[in-house]
C-alpha cells in the first residue's frame, strides 16, 4: 500500500476538524527536539480556523527561539495516554498595552 502524503493531509484538515474529532496537535522543534502538545479548541480561542499546514508556521520554540524548524503532527488520544501525556492548556489571555508616540510641531 502506498504511503500517504502527510503534508497533503494537513492541507485539507482544519483546526475546527481536529477539535471536533478530539485530536491533539503535537508541535515539535526539529532543531532542539522539544515537543509541545496542544488541544485544538484552546488554539481556536487565539486564532481563526486555519488549515493545519499553515498553523505550524505560527509557532516559535520557547527553548531555542526559532520558528523555521517547527513541525506539526496530528495525534489521536488513546485511553492509556490519559494521565501520563503532558499537554499545554490555555489558562488566560492577557493584553499588553504599548504606547505609540508621534512627534509633532506645536
Amino acid at each position: 500500500m502506498p504511503e500517504m502524503n502527510y503534508a497533503k493531509k494537513l492541507r485539507s484538515w482544519s483546526l475546527r476538524d481536529a477539535a471536533d474529532a478530539g485530536q491533539l496537535l503535537e508541535v515539535t522543534c526539529q532543531f532542539c527536539r522539544t515537543t509541545y502538545r496542544f488541544f485544538p479548541h484552546d488554539l481556536l480561542k487565539l486564532t481563526a480556523n486555519v488549515s493545519l499546514e499553515r498553523l505550524a508556521r505560527r509557532f516559535r520554540c520557547e527553548r531555542c527561539d526559532r520558528s523555521d524548524y517547527m513541525g506539526l503532527t496530528v495525534r489521536q488520544i488513546w485511553g492509556s495516554e490519559y494521565g501520563t501525556l503532558p499537554v499545554r492548556r490555555l489558562v488566560k489571555v492577557t493584553t499588553v498595552k504599548k504606547p505609540i508616540w508621534e512627534d509633532g510641531v506645536l
